[in-house]
């Protein structure tokens, strides 16, 4: 069950990162992420509604009890945003998917690293085969382009 929940989740991330690079193109980068915050909290108050059933037991006074930094994952999610919105518009999405992919996985690999002590030899080998596929991808599609051109 998990495992296809992140599956859907990947594949939302794409969908969302093509809609957004399109809201970009035509409305500007910030404003882009701004219009995808604003709708993402809206969805988030009517799906907290709905999981609780229409009542509002959210810990506000709990907010203090935790470090500060927990909260930056907005932050850092704004300027992925931003990010994508630009990459989206002047790469493949194949080409954002992927490199993205690598990022998540060696941010993984480290996050791994620092807190828990485990370096997986396995998860670098993994991350070190997927780069490679990319390169070959990319020189695949250099090749293909070429040969179109010059017909």
């Amino acid at each position: 069950m998990y495992i296809l929940l992140a599956l859907l989740a990947g594949a939302l991330v794409i969908v969302s990162i093509s809609l957004n690079g399109n809201l970009a193109a035509k409305v500007g980068l910030i404003q882009s992420s701004i219009t995808n915050y604003l709708v993402g909290l809206i969805c988030s108050i009517i799906f907290y509604f709905i999981l609780n059933r229409f009542v509002f037991d959210f810990p506000v006074n709990e907010l203090g009890e935790f470090p500060f930094y927990y909260m930056l994952g907005g932050a850092v999610g704004s300027v992925i945003i931003c990010f994508n919105n630009l990459l989206i518009n002047k790469i493949s999405a194949v080409y954002v998917t992927v490199i993205v992919f690598l990022g998540q996985m060696t941010m993984g690999i480290l996050i791994d690293y620092v807190k828990l002590n485990i370096f997986s030899k396995g998860k670098v080998i993994g991350g070190v085969l997927i780069l490679t596929g990319l390169i070959v991808y990319v020189l695949g599609d250099k090749k293909t382009k070429e040969l179109e051109q010059i017909k």
